[in-house]
């Protein structure tokens, strides 16, 4: 009687295991998305910021393009790192352009 007991409190041990594990992927994933929005949201808003400055990073628009495109496909880690990279140039052109502020050929 025993053995039968611990082999029940084993098997639902288990079973909420892998319960908890499968909830966990499904917020993971929705986690993702959430932060690939709120980045995203984040360097649009930067890059907003930079064009009203008049400097502009060649490469901002792109990234952004490309993590749009990456969020579609459903790849949010990817589409994050990429609307990370954007914001962070918008960013340092902003700091770039306050920080010379009549840029001209060397004297």
């Amino acid at each position: 009687m025993k053995v039968n007991a611990l082999f029940k409190t084993v098997g639902l041990a288990c079973f909420l295991a892998v319960a908890a594990g499968c909830a966990t992927d499904q917020t993971t994933a929705s986690g993702s998305q959430d932060k690939y929005e709120k980045t995203m949201a984040e360097a649009q808003a930067a890059l907003k910021l930079a064009k009203s400055k008049n400097n502009v990073w060649r490469d901002n628009e792109k990234f952004l393009k490309q993590a749009e495109e990456e969020a579609k496909k459903g790849d949010y880690d990817k589409a994050t790192k990429l609307a990370e990279k954007a914001k962070f140039q918008s960013e340092m052109a902003v700091k770039q352009i306050e920080a010379q502020p009549n840029p001209g050929p060397y004297k």
